[in-house]
């Protein structure tokens, strides 16, 4: 980064501060948490020039995406704080989701950071959800590992390699089985297409065992 850029970016956030003050004096807003966040917020803009200079340099979408939802968590803490208790968590994880997509999306190559992405968008989901039904909460974490997975499978590491459909079959079916068992489907759409599939995978497994010759 240049000198012109680093005054440039400093001076930014020197007027971003003197503004932030001057709301809070006049409106009497408690926002000094979006003063702190600023620098965070700064710190990830270096990252992710940095990675916007030289894409080869991939990692840099990392720390930048992670400062980036620390920065989100601690301004909406101040200025939505009912909103950040129940998403905060969902911001967070969702940046730093998003840091391992992008990293996939500019370098197909690294297929592997469709797994870390994956994971962190379920426990993004997840953190959602209101708590009490851990039987659903753990069903939905083996789903959303389940489809990480079969996205993996789709890709051209997957057909080349068969090893991720495994996990995504073993994840996809315990977490059905865990959601099916909290009863968060009783008397609901998904619990009757759930159903319809079960009859229908078993009837044609019980058909094709008595048709086929040994």
């Amino acid at each position: 980064m240049s000198d012109n850029s680093k005054r440039f970016l400093f001076g930014g956030l020197l007027v971003l501060a003197g503004v932030v003050f001057i709301l809070q004096q006049l409106l009497s807003w408690p926002i000094g948490g979006v003063f702190f966040s600023m620098f965070f917020a700064a710190g990830a803009i270096v990252f992710l020039f940095i990675f916007a200079r030289d894409r080869a340099k991939w990692w840099a979408l990392i720390p930048g995406m992670t400062l980036l939802g620390l920065a989100g968590v601690i301004a909406t803490g101040d200025l939505m704080p009912r909103f950040n208790a129940h998403f905060g968590g969902a911001i967070f994880l969702g940046c730093i989701a998003l840091a391992f997509i992008l990293i996939f999306i500019f370098h197909r190559d690294l297929w592997w950071a469709i797994i870390p992405g994956g994971v962190l968008t379920t426990l993004a989901l997840i953190s959602i959800i209101p708590a009490g039904n851990g039987a659903f909460t753990g069903g939905a974490l083996f789903l959303g590992i389940g489809i990480t997975f079969g996205i993996l499978g789709l890709l051209p590491v997957g057909k080349k390699d068969k090893w991720p459909w495994i996990p995504a079959a073993i994840c996809l079916v315990l977490g059905t089985l865990l959601i099916i068992g909290s009863g968060a489907l009783v008397n609901s759409v998904f619990g009757w297409v759930w159903s319809g599939l079960f009859l229908l995978a078993g009837i044609y497994l019980v058909v094709r065992s008595l048709t086929k010759k040994e």
